[in-house]
């Protein structure tokens, strides 16, 4: 067992510095099995940072004792340039300041890269591991983040599981991912203590944990390989941006380890139990998912926090109106679904049209469309 440190290519950010991501491989007695797990795609989502830093702890440990099987790659910070965006003591890391974009979309589509590669012969031949490397390094970039991206992207692909480490504003753990890996989910949830679940058929956008599917999903179609090699991807919500501390992440890195045995990528170890039983998961439509925009512009007092449920047409909340004068005029915040609230935001005060909560239902919505499920805020 053997583990290495490595760097990929970001792109040059100016004139004289070039930015590089760095990975930590550790390769096990069996390296044909894979899993890549990343934090700070945003990197104003600090939680997985810490995350990773225990977890590399209690993986160089189960290599010392030899009990690293498969093969584990870890980036422990997958976005250097946002890591540069310090504006005034506040990180801006979730979009691009050059021109705005949301770090977490519009990743290469590896599905129309292949499609450019497979119009050489030599293609047919070609293993299908080194057809998806090589149709991602053909793909070329315009910027630092483009080549971050293809960098990042290339590398996870490889991989047969591919966990996404995130955490929204202020909110309780949930995890995003393909309605083809429901019962995957369910047990990733149970083992990392993840009671919500949400599921999409193909919410769009290019975000990361999507982007790394559509090429196999390609070689699927085209009979070049078996649908069970399309990569399990998922995104991980962990908790709120205010929610560093090592008890959290030392708990939390336990639990991904615990999945590491259940999976077999680690061997042996101390026996540890699901955090939650699957009873408990619940599965949600990512359609079913409701941004509450808020009704007015003023401070928010909450009736109902991150993980309770909500009956439809229930006040979740006020914004109290800072221009109303003696009267002390509040707004209701009204849910409009029955669901559980996932997420509200960490700063008390919002401007109107802001999302203010973001609730799960059982029931797809009208308006949420196959496609176009993320917002790009």
């Amino acid at each position: 067992m053997t583990v290495t440190t490595s760097t990929l290519y970001a792109g040059c950010p100016g004139t004289g510095s070039q930015l590089s991501i760095i990975k930590h491989t550790f390769t096990g007695t069996d390296p044909s099995r894979g899993i890549y797990i990343q934090a700070g795609l945003h990197a104003d989502e600090h939680p997985g940072l810490l995350v990773i830093q225990h977890l590399l702890q209690g993986l160089s440990a189960a290599d010392r004792e030899g009990r690293i099987k498969g093969r584990i790659t870890i980036v422990p910070y997958a976005n250097p340039t946002g890591m540069l965006q310090n504006v005034l003591g506040f990180w801006t890391g979730r979009f691009n300041l050059a021109n705005g974009e949301n770090f977490n979309r519009n990743f290469p589509n590896t599905a129309e890269a292949l499609k450019a590669l497979s119009e050489d012969d030599a293609w047919k031949e070609a293993e299908a591991n080194t057809l998806i490397s090589q149709a991602l390094k053909d793909v070329p970039y315009e910027d630092v983040v483009s080549a971050s991206k293809r960098a990042l992207l290339r590398e996870a692909v490889t991989h047969d599981v591919v966990l996404d480490l995130h955490c929204d504003t202020a909110g309780i753990l949930h995890l995003y991912t393909n309605k083809r890996y429901t019962e995957r989910a369910t047990e990733l949830a149970a083992a990392l203590g993840i009671e919500v679940v949400l599921l999409e058929e193909f919410a769009g956008g290019g975000s990361f944990d999507e982007a790394c599917t559509l090429g196999w999903q390609w070689l699927v179609d085209q009979s070049r390989v078996p649908a069970s090699r399309i990569p399990f991807t998922v995104s991980i919500e962990l908790r709120g941006q205010a929610d560093v501390n090592d008890e959290l992440a030392a708990a939390d890195a336990r639990h991904i380890i615990h999945y590491l045995q259940k999976e077999g990528y680690i061997e042996g170890g101390d026996p540890l139990q699901d955090a939650v039983s699957r009873e408990q998961v619940q599965r949600f439509p990512l359609e079913g998912t409701v941004h509450v925009p808020s009704p007015a512009a003023g401070l928010t007092v909450w009736k109902k926090r991150p993980g309770e449920w909500v009956a439809a047409d229930e006040c979740i909340g006020e914004i109290v109106l800072m221009s109303s004068g003696v009267d002390g005029l509040r707004v209701p915040i009204i849910s409009p679904v029955a669901g559980r609230i996932l997420v509200q935001p960490l700063m008390c005060m919002v401007k109107m049209g802001q999302r203010v909560a973001l609730i799960a239902g059982a029931e797809p919505q009208h308006e949420r469309r196959k496609g176009s499920l993320l917002l790009n805020f």
